[in-house]
């Protein structure tokens, strides 16, 4: 038995409140290549892994956008999305961080739903579907920031 030793993932980070960059932008891509694979936040919404979908928003053939330039605007969105969702978390613990990565990608989706209004409303469709997935993002990306922190290193003493 190991006295006083806290698995690393349960240690606070070594600046607690303090936004980190590095784990910020790892968190933002971790988010963005699972849903790159699950493109709608869940695998059993459709099994079409690597749809040319940004943010759980599918963009039609008519847009004639090669399906490369759709996954580097789809990383572009959630770097973007990342940083803000992270930058959220970042002064707080571990449960109130999921539920604020929620309600972000929560805000974020009412923010990308005004502005796909305003300039591509071709874009509309499966509306629920994009939601859930701006909320997914938000709990990944949340979580993963929260994994990634510079975590402090504690000496550990052992119980014998």
């Amino acid at each position: 038995m190991i006295k006083g030793y806290e698995p690393p993932h349960l240690l606070e980070p070594e600046e607690p409140g303090r936004f980190q960059l590095k784990p910020a932008l790892g968190a933002s891509l971790i988010a963005g290549v699972i849903l790159l694979i699950v493109p709608h936040g869940s695998p059993w919404s459709s099994l079409t892994f690597f749809s040319p979908v940004i943010i759980g928003r599918t963009v039609p053939r008519t847009f004639e956008m090669p399906f490369f330039l759709v996954c580097i605007l789809h990383l572009a969105v959630s770097l973007l999305y990342g940083l803000i969702i992270s930058r959220i978390v970042a002064t707080l613990r571990r449960r109130p961080a999921f539920i604020a990565g929620a309600l972000a990608g929560l805000v974020l989706y009412a923010i990308n739903f005004g502005v796909v209004s305003a300039f591509w409303p071709s874009l509309h469709g499966a509306e629920f579907s994009v939601g859930i997935t701006h909320i997914v993002f938000g709990l990944i990306t949340a979580g993963a920031y929260r994994g990634l922190l510079k975590r402090k290193r504690e000496a550990s003493t052992i119980d014998a």
